[in-house]
């Protein structure tokens, strides 16, 4: 199954949500009409003309209680905004910098750090709740606003291998399509808790107001008091069934995770030591915060009790621990191995190897640079493509060896937003030295003296890096410059741009860093509505498929005719309707034109989108190869389309001018 197969996955899940929480609502409201019908012809004794069946209260019912669901989720959403640092924070999270000392929150960012390149996923920034329990969680909308968030005792308890499971059952989460609907799911089942709060309201005021007055105004009052009693039952029942919505979409995909962590890892004994482990502390993944409950679903353990000790059984957002590791081994005898919480050792040679790989960098690095730009790899599109959500074990090894392979001053810098920026920058700068002097020369007048300091310390680097390393190292700075302040993020963005432009072009690099920027940072400093897919047919769409695929085929091939065939193997991926387009000149596709293509596509469907990235696929390996600057390209444009795409692994074929 396919990354977009998955998202179609996710939206079907999200209308059962809706569903299941449409009927709970209904329900819901049922229940309180008759409790306010009933207590009308309680408070009318002896007056017949007042009856359970009062269309005019119906009504009152009905509105009031959609405005106070609907206000619940409403108020929610805004609150959490679809973001994962919100979640985080709601749940007592504390961010992680990621040039922290501490040796296991060190090691925590290492491994995130592989999954993200070798899943093509932008760096997420990571969180660290304070409870001995072992347990973490994914949140966000979509991937460009993920963050991890683990408790202390999954740092501190598991080895290298258990949480590099763990966070590779986490990243199935993200690209799988389950977190907008984790969001989603927290705001509806607010909206449901509201009933339970509009109750503890009534109550307080009827009992608070019970001794003042005549007999008839206190027993008004004590009538106030039980029909608030009789809402917090309500609102109780609410979320009973709120627990059933949550475990008829949740169960599932926690084995799916499970069974997508052992294809990432290759290691079963990492995601059930990890759950063995959870039964073997008297913690557990019991989550002590007051938010644990309407977030118990992002779990990788159950949140709300110790899973190994009660459970709800079918009612619980997580199967047992028991089956879960069974799956995966069933073998397994259901001991679980007593264990205490006891922060580890660090582990020997823990940083050694990155030393170790530093010293020699600089030595091979500039001929593999050299190589790698323009090296032709064997391509397989639906190969490529089914790795969006299928990460395997040799992406996995590939990430390694990246972060093996950067240059440890570019990777410290990457952690910190002054020396994010100034990398950043200094990626952009000429290759001729008259011209990249020119451009630090006119920033150092600009006010950025220390940023000019510092890239002129970076340049060297940056001259000898590997090819391979550049946009992984961007994504991995991505939280850093998130931590700039907005008016600091304005600035860098401002420096961007005319650095992109001071040459008075714009390469293929620039172009995707550009992306990457624009898409993992803008979002988060400047608050952009969001669209609903209003494309739900390829017609419409076929005027921007046809500048993308024009432009693709130009980019990646040199001779007319290859450029015609990649074009026509591109359009072949559209259907009938897409043999109707002809191969547009390059000065009618060129990287401005491709890229107001790609705002108009943002707007289709999951499966629309497939379609095209699947037609740009076909088109950049049309001989059956690929370039470096190719695979880049089509990994920043499918970004650009929230579809990130892993690093394409192959051994070059062969070394030629493109």
């Amino acid at each position: 199954m396919n990354f977009f197969e998955h998202q179609d996955r996710a939206k079907a899940k999200t209308s059962r949500l809706v569903w299941l929480f449409v009927l709970t609502v209904l329900l819901l409201t049922g229940l309180i009409y008759l409790t306010v019908a009933f207590s009308l012809v309680l408070n009318a004794e002896m007056d017949d003309s007042v009856s359970m069946w009062n269309p005019e209260v119906l009504l009152w019912v009905i509105v009031g209680n959609t405005l106070v669901i609907g206000g619940g989720c409403l108020f929610k959403m805004l609150e959490l905004g679809g973001r994962g640092d919100k979640v985080a924070q709601m749940l007592g999270g504390r961010l992680v910098h990621p040039e922290t000392t501490d040796p296991a929150e060190q090691r925590l960012v290492h491994v995130i750090e592989e999954m993200a390149i070798a899943s093509g996923v932008t760096m997420p920034e990571v969180y660290v709740l304070k409870d001995h329990s072992i347990n973490a969680f994914a949140a966000g909308s979509k991937t460009s606003e993920a963050v991890i968030g683990v408790t202390t005792g999954c740092l501190n308890l598991l080895s290298r291998d258990e949480l590099q499971a763990v966070m590779a059952h986490e990243f199935s989460h993200i690209l799988n399509g389950d977190m907008r609907l984790n969001i989603r799911m927290i705001a509806l089942l607010h909206g449901i808790l509201s009933i339970t709060i509009i109750g503890r309201i009534l109550l307080e005021l009827g009992w608070q107001e019970r001794s003042y007055g005549d007999d008839d105004e206190k027993g008004g009052h004590i009538g106030l008091a039980l029909l608030g009693l009789a809402f917090m039952a309500i609102g109780g029942l609410g979320l009973a069934m709120s627990q059933v919505i949550k475990a008829a979409v949740s169960r599932q995909r926690e084995f799916l995770a499970d069974a997508s962590a052992v294809q990432f890892t290759r290691n079963p004994e990492g995601i059930t030591g990890a759950l063995k482990k959870i039964g073997g502390i008297p913690q557990g993944s019991r989550i002590k915060n007051a938010h644990a409950e309407e977030a118990s679903h992002l779990f990788f353990g159950n949140g709300l009790q110790s899973d190994s000790g009660f459970s709800l059984g079918n009612l619980s957002t997580h199967p047992p621990l028991v089956e879960r590791i069974r799956r995966i081994d069933p073998q397994f005898d259901g001991a679980f191995p007593a264990i205490e919480y006891q922060p580890p050792e660090p582990e020997p040679g823990q940083n050694s190897s990155k030393a170790q790989s530093g010293a020699h960098f600089l030595q091979s690095s500039v001929m593999a640079g050299v190589a790698m730009g323009e090296a032709r790899k064997n391509w397989n599109p639906q190969q490529a493509l089914n790795g969006q959500s299928q990460v395997s074990r040799v992406q996995l090894n590939h990430a390694s060896e990246l972060l093996q392979a950067m240059d440890p001053a570019l990777h410290q810098a990457s952690h910190d937003p002054f020396g994010a920026q100034a990398m950043v920058f200094t990626l952009l700068l000429s290759q001729q030295d008259d011209a990249c002097r020119e451009q630090m020369s006119a920033l150092e007048e600009n006010g950025h003296a220390a940023l000019v300091q510092e890239m002129g310390r970076l340049l060297p680097h940056i001259r000898a890096m590997d090819a391979r390393t550049k946009l992984p190292l961007v994504d991995l700075a991505i939280p850093s410059l998130r931590q700039l302040s907005p008016a600091q993020f304005e600035a860098f963005s401002q420096t961007l741009q005319w650095l992109i432009e001071s040459d008075q072009q714009i390469d293929l690099f620039e172009f995707a860093l550009q992306k990457v920027v624009e898409r993992h940072l803008r979002h988060h400093f400047v608050a952009q509505s969001r669209q609903a897919p209003s494309h739900h047919v390829i017609l419409p769409l076929l005027p921007h498929a046809q500048v993308l695929i024009s432009g693709f085929a130009h980019i990646g091939h040199d001779q007319a005719a290859a450029t015609q065939l990649a074009f026509e193997r591109g359009i072949a991926q559209l259907g009938e309707l897409g043999k109707k387009l002809t191969l547009l000149p390059f000065d009618q596709c060129n990287l401005p034109q491709m890229n107001e293509a790609i705002e108009h596509l943002n707007l289709a469907t999951p499966g629309l989108r497939q379609r095209i990235i699947f037609s740009l696929a076909h088109t950049v390996g049309a001989d059956g190869s690929v370039t470096l600057k190719e695979a880049e390209l089509l990994r920043a444009f499918a970004d650009a389309l929230d579809c990130p795409i892993p690093p394409h692994v192959d051994t070059p074929i062969e070394t030629q001018p493109t």
